[in-house]
């Protein structure tokens, strides 16, 4: 007696129902892109083309993504990073005359939308038949991110035996009369990126994802605008306050005198994030398999 297997498409109009929701847990690597650091010249604001490779640190985080349209999705995640930028590593003589280094820890929370401008998904047959020719599983998307993030972040310096606090030490005269302003512990961005998700079972799929974070703040690196004087700052808040803000060798002094240029205030800091994921659908109840009715889908 013929058997005849009618398969299942993710094809037809409402497909994407079957994955509405999902549980992604991942990790990566991130890369800082602001005042310090960077390649042999003048930075590159807002172009990964100035990316410093020896900086990239890891990245890691969870999420839970909603598809509430067939080609659209909002993804809320919670991400740990660090953050790092060393002018050790540059040619460009102002950048490593000036001689800082930091890293920050970076604890963010982003909600994004994603509009999904490619998508192949369908299950083929339930079972392979010899020599019967079937549909094979599919289960890919391609999207483009945008959203808002919020972090809180601690940049840090290296001192002998570990790290140091960069902003209690107030290295731009921050609290000084003509020093710069106390800059605040959280901020917020703007995330850009592009995401491809390729399926391995009807469950569970692999997510890749590129983001460029544009933030509104410009001391994720403890580094914006100008010097201050250094001796009011050994003054006001000790030697290694001084330190900090000026651990230039004193080779070119008229370099890192007061209100020389310490950063750059116009363009504020970024950071990239690659990121791959383990993606689990849970729109599947009961026993998280698919639930076939054999008497609809099978005819004997």
């Amino acid at each position: 007696m013929p058997v005849f297997l009618q398969p299942t498409h993710f094809t037809k109009s409402d497909h994407w129902k079957l994955q509405r929701k999902e549980l992604i847990l991942g990790t990566g690597v991130s890369n800082f892109l602001g005042d310090l650091g960077g390649l042999n010249k003048s930075g590159t604001h807002y172009l990964p083309v100035d990316i410093d490779w020896n900086t990239t640190r890891p990245v890691g985080g969870f999420g839970f993504r909603y598809r509430f349209l067939p080609w659209f999705a909002t993804k809320t995640t919670i991400q740990y990073a660090v953050l790092k930028g060393d002018d050790v590593w540059t040619n460009e003589p102002f950048r490593r005359n000036r001689n800082l280094s930091f890293r920050t820890h970076l604890f963010e929370v982003s909600q994004q939308i994603e509009w999904i401008f490619y998508s192949n998904e369908r299950f083929g047959a339930r079972h392979k038949i010899y020599g019967l020719k079937g549909m094979n599983n599919k289960n890919t998307v391609a999207y483009l991110i945008t959203g808002i993030s919020g972090f809180g972040f601690i940049p840090q310096a290296p001192i002998e035996g570990g790290w140091i606090n960069l902003r209690p030490l107030h290295t731009e005269g921050q609290g000084l009369k003509g020093g710069g302003q106390e800059y605040k512990k959280i901020g917020f961005g703007i995330p850009m990126g592009i995401g491809y998700k390729v399926g391995i079972d009807a469950l569970w799929r692999i997510s890749f994802e590129l983001t460029y974070t544009q933030t509104f703040t410009d001391y994720l690196d403890d580094v914006s605008g100008v010097y201050f004087d250094n001796a009011l700052i050994e003054a006001s808040y000790g030697s290694t306050s001084a330190y900090f803000a000026d651990p230039s060798s004193g080779a070119f002094p008229t370099w890192t005198a007061a209100g020389e240029s310490r950063g750059d205030p116009l363009h504020k800091d970024g950071y990239l994030f690659l990121n791959i994921a383990f993606v689990r659908n849970i729109t599947y109840k009961g026993n998280g398999r698919i639930k076939w009715d054999y008497k609809r889908r099978y005819r004997l």
